[in-house]
């Protein structure tokens, strides 16, 4: 029986499939495909985070990120810097604040 998946997987898996005496069919993405993958694939994990609440969704978040970060020749402490910058400017998330309106002046 067939599968269709048409979605971006960790570099072993192809080896993995084969190595489990079954026959995969797969190709490497372009610059371009790639990074429309690495949108999808942050967005996957993201819902799979949602349902499990597992952490080793996140861990696979971060590598999408960081695989991201690579991809457009970010320099990943300057991303951290912006991080920082921001969080002093604007603060965090830690104190779980939804805004729920805003009125504006008439």
């Amino acid at each position: 029986m067939k599968m269709k998946y048409n979605k971006l997987v960790r570099d072993r898996v192809p080896e993995l499939i084969e190595e489990s005496g079954r026959k995969q069919v797969s190709k490497t993405l372009n610059e371009e495909e790639y990074e429309q993958a690495l949108m999808d694939k942050i967005v996957e994990e993201i819902e799979e985070y949602r349902v499990s609440k597992n952490e080793e969704e996140i861990a696979d978040i971060y590598e999408v990120l960081d695989c991201l970060v690579k991809l457009k020749d970010y320099e990943p402490m300057h991303i951290d810097y912006l991080r920082l910058i921001k969080r002093e400017a604007r603060g965090s998330f830690h104190k779980r604040i939804l805004l729920e309106e805003v009125e504006d002046k008439d």
